[in-house]
């Protein structure tokens, strides 16, 4: 049953081969049919404790040999990812678990053997361990901060979804020492029973340094399970607050950071997080917990190892929880995080989310829809609302029937979000917030919006998105954003996207021979992987090979089957290239070309600046700032002692102090931001979309900095600029009412 059971999940997209998603689905069935089948065996026989135990071992070790070959089989079919990587978490994760199985097995067989209901009981018994073992890890998800789990059965569980690099390698080997040190320890003990009537009784075998074994085999065993939050097998409360020491308490929210993360950064990080709890509670028209704790961790890999979901950020609106890298004010997903939480007020069952059988079942296009609406982007392209038009006039609208219920994980990430949270805007709109929150708790839509269920309400919605004005280049910017495959539709997204971060780094380092090979590595398992193509171009320009590197990009460049919107970032590497060489001319003219298929304003701001030279020492400064040297890349210290020579030598032009103001700004510098900001104000502004951004980035600084008035001045002097989009705009008036300007 097992084996046939992981034959057929083999034939889906990740589960063919040994690879995490396998050797997770294989620790869902093998341990529990090992089990079952080594108890009923045992309970049918008068078998010994000790015969019983190796009967189990065997079972499991043969139901894993049989399992691990179909993967290896799948694999063969399809192709391999990683092949030792995945052998080694496939063998160490339901591997070992199927032999845990049978030990476990044998246990309840000897205990169901000469009972009334024999076979009932054993059955009972088996399931009980793989189940109960499941459920410790429930308990622990919803007791604590971490969303990962390791298990004596199934192994290793990541946690969300969206995190594709996975490397639970060196923790599940230490969490199999303590697997090991168990299994030994049990068998001296089953060495050392016998069987007399129904009980079992302990002897001496005479072997007292078997006995010794057993003992401190024991204690490692207890060893490894003590040290869990030191080998990150497992996290609490407690652990992870006492890894990240330090505390601040605002007005409704407990900041508690890592000492990596400034002090006054977890100031600026309170005061926002008061400032998006009162807007988001006025847009559900509700109130929230009175406290919310925001944890702050300093990194990826810190927060990967205290409570997983290393690159997703994850809230637990039961424990009124969020929990996030750190990154500089305004936080980019602090208030859709904040609005989990506040959701939860009104949300059902024992973790507060929307979805059938009292949110027990999620619907997570509710609840990531509820959050989007609630919290759009503060400096977006388009509405989400725009992007929807554009996807509708692609073909790329998926029906809401398909967004919410578990099949909106299927969906592209950005394509998912995007939908569920711009129908919830417009529910919120045309029916009021109780309708969004009624929809969330779990009343039916019919009965909160005059009798129209989910398809009629999706035609209304339809209908409004022809209201949407969008341009060719949001086309193709929604294109490139949308028509992409979600994680399950892609190959080897885990070891993809491990080796291209690996190449990146090797590339940042200097090392191109080791960013070629790992990039050479991604097109091996992916040929058309265009990150991995670019790389390639990446390397031959810090080799020195201009001429390589452009025959690398102008390929890209010219390839029909890529989105435009890459065919243009390819051409930017070439325009960038040339920049950093000196040709102005030949730079300024891919510049403009590429700025007529580019909707993003932040990206055309950029281009505008990379096309602004005047002259050569200009060139030099912007090069330096934006691009680097082709061989030893980017350096701030060199790019701004370029551009104080630059301002000096042109002392009516703002865009050089913009430049020096926006990079202190990325450092955390908030006083020298504000001061060069300043200056740039009140200079000639020869670029339109800097001036609009020096003037965002102004109310941004002195909302860091919680100088109110000059805050207020920058705001009403952006507000009434020419030219800003309509959505930019309502992003900087959040962002204002958020700092307590309106």
């Amino acid at each position: 049953m097992g084996a046939a059971a992981c034959l057929a999940t083999g034939f889906l997209p990740l589960f063919g081969g040994p690879g995490y998603e396998a050797a997770l689905a294989a620790g869902l069935i093998l341990p529990s049919t090992a089990a079952l089948s080594v108890a009923l065996a045992v309970s049918s026989t008068r078998a010994s404790p000790f015969d019983a135990l190796g009967r189990g071992v065997a079972t499991g070790l043969s139901l894993a040999a049989l399992a691990l070959s179909i993967s290896l089989l799948h694999g063969l079919r399809v192709g391999f990812c990683d092949l030792w990587d995945g052998v080694a978490i496939f063998a160490l994760g339901p591997g070992v678990g199927s032999v845990m199985g049978g030990a476990w097995g044998a246990a309840a067989g000897l205990i169901a053997a000469g009972r009334r209901r024999r076979r009932t009981a054993a059955v009972l018994l088996a399931l009980a361990g793989p189940a109960g073992s499941i459920g410790i890890s429930l308990w622990r998800f919803w007791s604590s901060p971490m969303v990962f789990a390791f298990d004596p059965f199934f192994g290793f569980f990541a946690g969300p979804l969206y995190d594709t690099v996975i490397e639970p390698l060196a923790r599940l080997q230490s969490y199999r020492v303590g697997s090991l040190f168990s299994l030994l320890a049990v068998g001296v003990l089953g060495f050392h029973l016998e069987r007399r009537e129904r009980r079992f009784v302990l002897v001496s075998r005479g072997r007292p340094g078997v006995v010794l074994a057993g003992a401190l085999a024991a204690a490692g065993s207890l060893f490894v399970t003590l040290s869990g939050p030191r080998l990150g097998h497992f996290s609490t409360t407690a652990s992870i607050r006492s890894e990240l020491e330090r505390s601040h308490v605002s007005e409704r929210c407990e900041i508690v950071y890592s000492p990596g993360v400034p002090e006054h950064e977890a100031r600026i990080l309170g005061r926002e997080c008061d400032g998006h709890v009162q807007a988001i509670e006025a847009w559900f028209e509700t109130r929230g917990p009175d406290r919310i704790t925001v944890l702050i961790f300093e990194s990826e890999a810190q927060k990967g190892w205290l409570m997983g979901a290393a690159s997703t950020y994850i809230a637990k609106p039961w424990r009124r929880e969020v929990y996030l890298q750190f990154a500089r004010y305004p936080h980019p997903v602090l208030g859709h995080e904040l609005a989990h939480v506040i959701a939860g007020s009104f949300g059902a069952g024992p973790f507060r989310v929307s979805g059938p059988l009292g949110g027990l079942i999620p619907d997570p296009g509710r609840i990531e829809g509820v959050a989007t609406a609630a919290t759009p982007s503060d400096d977006p392209e388009l509405t989400l609302a725009g992007w929807s038009r554009a996807m509708l006039d692609l073909g790329l609208l998926p029906p809401l029937a398909a967004v919410f219920r578990l099949s909106f994980l299927g969906e592209n990430s950005s394509k998912a979000y995007t939908v569920a949270g711009a129908f919830i805007e417009w529910l919120r709109a045309a029916h009021g917030p109780a309708a969004v929150r009624g929809w969330y708790a779990g009343t039916p839509l019919p009965a909160l919006t005059g009798g129209k269920d989910l398809a009629a309400l999706e035609r209304d919605w339809r209908a409004s998105l022809a209201k949407e004005a969008l341009s060719p280049q949001a086309l193709e910017a929604a294109r490139a954003r949308f028509d992409r495959p979600a994680i399950f539709g892609r190959k080897c997204p885990h070891v993809v996207d491990r080796i291209l971060g690996e190449a990146h780094g090797r590339l940042g380092q200097g090392d191109v021979r080791g960013a070629r090979e790992r990039f050479d590595r991604v097109l091996a398992l992916d040929r058309a992987h265009f990150g991995a193509r670019a790389g390639l171009g990446s390397c031959s320009v810090k080799a020195g090979d201009d001429a390589d590197a452009r025959r690398r990009f102008e390929e890209l460049a010219a390839d029909p089957k890529l989105h435009a919107a890459l065919r243009l970032s390819a051409e930017e590497s070439l325009a960038d290239l040339d920049l950093a060489t000196g040709q102005l001319g030949r730079a300024v003219e891919r510049y403009g070309r590429i700025a007529a298929g580019v909707a993003d304003d932040d990206r055309l701001r950029t281009l505008d600046v990379k096309a602004s030279p005047e002259n050569d020492r200009e060139r030099a400064a912007i090069a330096s700032l934006l691009v680097g040297d082709p061989r030893i890349g980017r350096d701030f210290g060199e790019a701004a002692a370029l551009i104080g020579e630059w301002s000096s030598a042109a002392p009516d032009d703002g865009l050089p102090e913009y430049l020096l103001g926006r990079n202190f700004y990325n450092s955390g510098r908030y006083l020298e931001a504000a001061r060069r900001l300043d200056r740039a104000l009140a200079k000639k502004q020869r670029l339109p979309r800097v001036e609009r951004e020096a003037l965002r980035l102004r109310v941004v600084v002195a909302c860091a900095l919680d100088d109110r008035p000059r805050a207020a001045e920058a705001f009403a002097r952006y507000r009434s600029l020419p030219g800003v989009e309509p959505a930019a705009r309502v992003g900087v008036e959040q962002m204002a009412r958020r700092c307590g300007l309106q």
